[in-house]
Parts: structure tokens; C-alpha cells; sequence
């Protein structure tokens, strides 16, 4: 267990060590910027190329959803997560806490191919932790992770295998977002 920590930490490092940056070629600090989203997707440090998020509200659903996709370099894979919240009035807030209730909190990771997203199945277990929210600014800071299961069948019908997709220690920081009302 502590040779994954260790190692998960070590990766993390490395990506932030990666963004650092010197003011000037003469100044001798270097300033870390934050990770924007990243995430472990089946043990693997997975950096996407492309993200977006909007917070929609929706008056004849009286909900609010945040919606962040996010594609990896390849374009072969992405991460999209979906988290409602009951709500009566037309703003951009959002509250800041941890959801793991399946109803309204649906992340999912699909393949792409040929330009058809693929899930990788219904989603056995999930959470999503908004940790810091400006409705002003339009940022929000949260953690998240979850896992599909995907069960495979032969021809006559029968389930042969079961698929697992874990997407685990999951960051999104300062993401800012497009306010839509519905």
C-alpha cells in the first residue's frame, strides 16, 4: 500500500514540477501553477488535452447540473462528470459539499472511436466533492472518482467476463465554467 502512495505521490509532483515556470530568464524562483484536472484512470496518471464545464439551470426541472468533459490527448477517451442539485433560484451558485448518491451524481469515462462514445459501463460506485466555488468568478475545485463495471457475454448470452474501469484520485482545480439557463 505505501509503494502506491509513494508512487501517486511522486507522480503528482511531477506533473506540478512540470508546469513550473521562471518570471524571467534571470530570476532564479520558480512559481508552481496548479493542476486544472487530472486524474488516475485504472492506475494511470491520465492529463486531458481538452476541458469544458457549464453549470445549466433548468427551470422546468428546478435543478441545477454541473457538467465538466473532459478528452484525453488522443482523443480516444473521455472523462464526463454530472453532478444535479435540486434548486429554485436562477444563479450560478452551487453548493459546496460531497456527493456520492448515484441519482445526481454521474461521472463516467467512454472510449472513442471512429467518433462514437463508447460507455464503459453503468457506474457501481462514485463520488464528487465540490471543495471550493466562485459564482462570481465562475471557478469551481473539487475531487472525484468512481468505478464502471461492464459485463461481457458471448454469443448464446452468456456473461464471459466483467470489465472494471477505475478512475481514481481525481482533481479539478479552478475550472472555470459557462453559467446556461434553460
Amino acid at each position: 500500500m505505501k509503494k502506491h502512495t509513494t508512487l501517486a505521490i511522486l507522480l503528482l509532483t511531477t506533473v506540478v514540477m512540470q508546469s513550473c515556470k521562471k518570471s524571467s530568464p534571470s530570476d532564479s524562483t520558480d512559481t508552481a501553477t496548479t493542476v486544472l484536472f487530472n486524474d488516475y484512470l485504472n492506475g494511470v496518471l491520465w492529463t486531458p488535452k481538452t476541458v469544458n464545464a457549464t453549470l445549466t439551470y433548468n427551470a422546468s426541472a428546478q435543478t441545477k447540473t454541473f457538467t465538466c468533459i473532459a478528452t484525453d490527448t488522443l482523443g480516444t477517451g473521455k472523462i464526463v462528470l454530472n453532478l444535479s442539485q435540486p434548486a429554485t433560484t436562477v444563479d450560478s451558485t452551487l453548493m459546496v459539499a460531497g456527493y456520492t448518491d448515484t441519482t445526481y451524481c454521474k461521472p463516467l469515462y467512454y472510449t472513442i472511436a471512429n467518433g462514437v462514445s463508447t460507455s464503459a459501463g453503468p457506474i457501481k460506485s462514485a463520488y464528487i466533492n465540490i471543495t471550493a466555488y466562485d459564482a462570481v468568478k465562475k471557478l469551481a475545485t473539487g475531487t472525484f472518482g468512481f468505478t464502471q463495471l461492464k459485463l461481457n457475454y458471448d454469443g448464446a448470452g452468456n456473461v464471459t467476463s466483467v470489465t472494471s474501469t477505475s478512475v481514481s484520485a481525481g482533481q479539478f482545480n479552478n475550472l472555470p465554467f459557462t453559467f446556461i439557463k434553460k
